[in-house]
């Protein structure tokens, strides 16, 4: 209920001590305080306290969300659900590869993980080419087989013309993972933590790292894996290795390590989707996007780079976009994208707005109509006189 607080000043309609702008000139008070990019928080306190319209502050809201210029610096999307990989009908099916290094010694390891039992297998390796992997690969598969899927990331190893012949004449279909986005990747990358943990310890401790890994892998395939309830040599050979501790082999049940996987996997991720507030992102083919910097050459670079780029293809978190400019195509993250909204304000230098929403209503600005828009309501709470009024009695 504002009419007992409206009145005029001249020509000019106010509502106490603030001005009540008109609805032709709102755009132009919002740029004016938009000048310096100030945030949501900001224009709403500076435009309180001078000028006042119905439903302000949402214009604000939607005018900042709009600008260009603050979509570059703005915080990335949260990243979509996690998705989980289908646990393999029998061990070494599908394996993840990754290179960990390199090592003070100039050494790197490379690093291969069995999604079925979770099997570590690790070799160390000084040359890191494309036909040393292969030559390693090969030593790998005359003991356990060649397996049917690789998972890798994007290393020159990988993606190389080799390594893919190579792949296609052993039948093993190759996934590489979105740039710049190792969780896809985040079997090996797991184990990679691990294994680094070790050796950051026996780096520390003064001991050999070699012996020290080679200890740590003994106690890890034997252990009981928290995922598959089972020891990931168990499931890869069907026996428990012999240890320093007493044991007494058993069976393994199958059916009672896919149930128990796919029921911690579930556990895990709802777990870690409500932590990192994931939800799926609104980005559809055809849109236009910014893409985050994967290099940030100066403190002052914006996270996002101001080119824009369309969304030509989208598999889950896996979108395939192209540049505007040098029609160039590249894969990224979902969450490494922020779509462009169809309405953009930009700012020149200026202040001016060098493009405006085209459907503005057009609407009759004389004071009869501002008086009719600003109606009072009649307010439902029961009012009552503050215990400072009321009557005492005194004696």
């Amino acid at each position: 209920m504002i009419s007992s607080e409206l009145c005029f000043v001249g020509d000019v309609l106010i509502r106490g001590d603030r001005i009540i702008v008109p609805e032709q000139l709102r755009q132009r008070v919002i740029l004016l305080a938009h000048e310096g990019h100030a945030g949501i928080k900001m224009m709403k306190a500076h435009l309180r306290s001078n000028v006042w319209w119905p439903k302000m502050d949402q214009q604000i809201e939607r005018f900042v969300e709009t600008c260009r210029g603050c979509m570059l610096v703005s915080a990335p999307n949260p990243p979509e659900p996690m998705v989980r990989k289908e646990f393999p009908s029998r061990p070494w099916e599908q394996i993840a590869i990754d290179f960990l290094g390199p090592l003070p010694d100039g050494d790197y390891l490379l690093v291969c993980v069995d999604y079925y039992s979770r099997y570590l297998e690790v070799v160390e390796m000084r040359d890191i080419t494309t036909s040393s992997t292969i030559d390693q690969l090969l030593i790998i598969f005359s003991r356990y087989g060649i397996p049917n899927y690789f998972q890798a990331d994007n290393g020159p190893q990988f993606v190389s013309d080799e390594f893919r012949n190579f792949c296609e004449e052993q039948g093993i279909h190759l996934d590489s993972t979105i740039p710049y986005w190792p969780q896809m990747n985040g079997e090996v990358e797991r184990q990679n933590r691990s294994i680094l943990k070790r050796l950051w310890i026996a780096q520390e401790l003064g001991h050999d790292w070699r012996k020290e890994l080679w200890v740590y892998l003994l106690t890890y395939h034997s252990a009981v894996h928290p995922t598959t309830g089972k020891a990931p040599a168990e499931l890869m050979f069907g026996r428990r290795l012999r240890t320093k501790l007493p044991s007494i082999p058993s069976v393994v049940d199958y059916e009672e390590v896919r149930d128990y996987d796919q029921i911690q996997k579930e556990k895990g991720r709802v777990y870690a989707d409500r932590r990192r507030k994931a939800c799926p992102s609104n980005i559809q083919v055809g849109d236009h996007v910014l893409a985050k910097r994967t290099k940030k050459d100066i403190k002052l670079s914006s996270d996002f780079s101001p080119e824009e780029y369309v969304v030509l293809e989208k598999s889950g978190t896996d979108v395939t976009i192209r540049a505007s400019s040098s029609c160039k195509e590249f894969r990224r993250s979902a969450a490494h994208l922020k779509v462009i909204p169809k309405e953009i304000v930009e700012i020149d230098g200026s202040g001016n707005k060098s493009k405006e929403e085209d459907n503005l209503k057009k609407s009759d600005h004389r004071t009869g109509d501002v008086i009719k828009d600003l109606a009072p309501t009649r307010s439902k709470r029961t009012k009552t006189e503050p215990a400072r009024l009321q009557d005492f009695v005194t004696y």
